[in-house]
């Protein structure tokens, strides 16, 4: 019997990571639940995605159902708090020493973040809470699974694995500081900050993606879209109430987001991946995904220089944890 298809899902444990998470499993996928942890949360993480697996089994998923090997999935949940890029590391080490015969994984997804309104809030290891979230720990947790995404097989996906970042794709506006405030340390604001992630997650994963050694990984840059989930739990009241209506009336549910979502890793499992690249020109990049599961554009100002900017920047980040960045 062929190994189950394997995905690494960071932020599992709640909203949209834990709705794209479900929708794998109910395809068969084994799931590698990534999030903080707490009394109880693997045991209850882990009861929800064999829950997940026996709707799949009797057809009660979204999708098609992969009984030939949802029976035997053994599902897991690894504990990480993503603020720290140490512990990033070690978490995705430890998945890496686990995989049973270097079979591989087969999908990436991260939906680690954070909704504030505060201003540059350091970590231990002195990063921005919500740039680590949004940027900094996506580029660290793909750089250390590389090697195992690197050996997915096409009997297992026949489009190739992919990586998936859901985040802002398509939507947000370049950020223009790269060079003189690469960190964002000086100029920090609420929209800054949400052009930084964004933007620096395109020209990353652009760079990734064009990389030989990449070819047979897909790389995906995805905005969601208004979700009626629990995001801006950490807002204060007076922002949070007006934004629990809004999500109420205009809000998909996570469910139906995660159909989008998961779109790009179920039509890798069966065949292509279905999107096209924003630049016609270049053979291989980065995909840009809408809240719709087609076809996005990037942003303006995604250029050579900006994209060795970044990397160099990225570099230098990930390089005082101890994470190495390798052309």
């Amino acid at each position: 019997m062929s190994r189950p298809k394997t995905a690494v899902v960071v932020g599992a444990t709640n909203g949209i990571g834990k709705a794209i998470s479900c929708r794998l499993a109910q395809d068969g996928f084994k799931i590698i639940a990534v999030g903080r942890d707490k009394e109880g949360r693997k045991d209850e993480v882990l009861n929800f995605l064999q829950q997940c697996s026996a709707s799949g089994e009797n057809g009660d998923g979204d999708g098609a159902s992969s009984k030939d090997s949802s029976n035997c999935v053994q599902h897991e949940f690894r504990a990480c708090n993503a603020f720290e890029l140490s512990q990033v590391k070690s978490c995705a080490q430890g998945i890496l020493c686990d995989i049973e015969n270097n079979s591989g994984i087969d999908a990436l997804v991260m939906t680690q973040g954070m909704a504030t309104i505060q201003s540059f809030t350091p970590t231990s290891e002195g990063n921005d809470e919500k740039l680590t979230l949004h940027y900094w720990s996506r580029a660290a947790f793909t750089l250390c699974l590389l090697p195992a995404l690197r050996l997915s097989s096409n009997n297992v996906m026949p489009g190739g694995p992919v990586v998936l970042s859901v985040l802002s794709g398509g939507v947000h506006k370049p950020y223009k500081k790269y060079s003189e405030d690469p960190e964002l340390k000086k100029d920090y604001s609420i929209p800054n900050a949400a052009d930084f992630a964004g933007y620096y997650n395109d020209l990353f994963f652009d760079k990734l993606a064009c990389h030989s050694a990449n070819s047979n990984i897909n790389f995906v840059h995805s905005a969601p879209g208004i979700v009626a989930s629990n995001w801006g739990t950490e807002m204060p009241v007076w922002l949070r109430m007006p934004i629990r209506g809004m999500q109420k009336v205009m809000g998909k549910s996570p469910k139906k987001c995660a159909s989008y979502m998961a779109k790009p890793i179920l039509d890798c499992a069966k065949g292509e991946i279905g999107l096209e690249f924003p630049d016609e020109e270049k053979e291989k990049g980065l995909y840009i995904m809408k809240e719709d599961a087609t076809s996005g554009k990037l942003t303006k100002g995604h250029t050579a220089e900006a994209m060795e900017s970044v990397w160099d920047t990225t570099k230098d980040v990930l390089g005082r944890a101890g994470i190495e960045l390798q052309e």
